[in-house]
């Protein structure tokens, strides 16, 4: 795939830790690296791992729980995905390993939480996305966000898991009001919960000349998405586009950490887009639910890791 892509971070103005984590990663048995660019193979035939991780929990475990929450994810995603020939995988297998990572995801900072005192109650949200096969895979826990930008249209790929988001389904606020409610950060989902993660996920076929944008809400928080819009409509690198954005976030306040990752699909291979075709987000199949036995098989090993009878 001919990609040309970027990150970046930033602890903001206020926050004295930057507790947000990036990843990239083909899937390719490295070693997943964290807010940090790898060298890409020249293909990624199982696809291109993309993840935004906003950590929560005061000192570092915040830090810890990001960090710990996108490690735990590429792992499984290479053991249940990219170790498999591509030519056998299918949307369904894809769409369950993305489930799996983020419950792995979730125990991996439980986990992390039960052992250290000075971690209780640490969680992150989690935004990641596959680019496989023509279109962009994702999950997601939390209220990071996934953006498709097919000129002239942003499209936001995510609903925000969040308090405030369910008020205005529920009629008690508008998306207006929301922007500045004091409630607008907490969130309803998180890695680090006893209960797994009731995750989103969804499916979009990709264009030639999409944009992909991943971001914590220290950017779509600062940021209004018709500014995000006309950021990404500059035709500028993804690099440049990024230090815009974060030189926008930072004039907007800056009260959080910012990052953000940018993926510019300029491959031949993806098919141009029509003239005034619409993103569309599609859900992914059904999968199938565990049997009792399996159930009991996976319950069990959580408990050995966690060090219990």
């Amino acid at each position: 795939m001919l990609i040309d892509y970027a990150a970046i971070t930033h602890r903001g103005r206020i926050r004295k830790n930057n507790e947000d984590a990036y990843m990239v990663s083909a899937m390719d048995g490295d070693e997943p690296l964290v807010n940090q660019l790898p060298r890409l193979p020249n293909t990624c035939g199982r696809g291109l791992l993309l993840a935004v991780a906003d950590g929560m929990g005061g000192a570092a475990a915040g830090e810890i729980a990001s960090r710990e929450g996108l490690m735990a994810m590429a792992v499984y995603m290479f053991g249940h995905w990219g170790r498999f020939p591509s030519a056998k995988g299918t949307d369904k297998d894809l769409f369950r390993a993305l489930s799996g990572a983020a419950e792995c995801a979730n125990d991996s900072v439980l986990r992390y939480s039960d052992d250290d005192r000075t971690a209780r109650g640490m969680g992150s949200t989690l935004t990641a996305a596959v680019v496989w096969n023509g279109c962009v895979h994702f999950v997601q826990v939390g209220d990071s966000r996934a953006y498709l930008y097919r000129k002239p249209d942003l499209v936001q790929l995510t609903t925000d898991q969040t308090l405030v988001n369910e008020m205005i389904a529920s009629g008690y606020l508008t998306p207006e009001q929301a922007r500045t409610h004091p409630q607008r950060s907490m969130i309803t989902q998180a890695l680090g919960s006893p209960q797994p993660p009731k995750v989103e996920m969804g499916k979009v076929p990709l264009r030639r000349g999409d944009r992909l944008l991943l971001c914590s809400d220290g950017l779509h928080g600062e940021l209004a998405d018709d500014c995000l819009e006309t950021l990404l409509g500059r035709d500028e690198t993804p690099s440049r586009t990024l230090e815009s954005m974060l030189e926008a976030a930072l004039e907007h306040g800056g009260r959080d950490n910012v990052t953000a990752l940018l993926l510019s699909l300029d491959d031949p291979g993806f098919p141009p887009a029509s003239g005034g075709e619409a993103i569309r987000v599609a859900a992914p199949p059904a999968l199938e639910v565990e049997s009792p036995a399996e159930i009991g098989l996976l319950s069990k090993w959580r408990r050995f890791f966690k060090g219990k009878p």
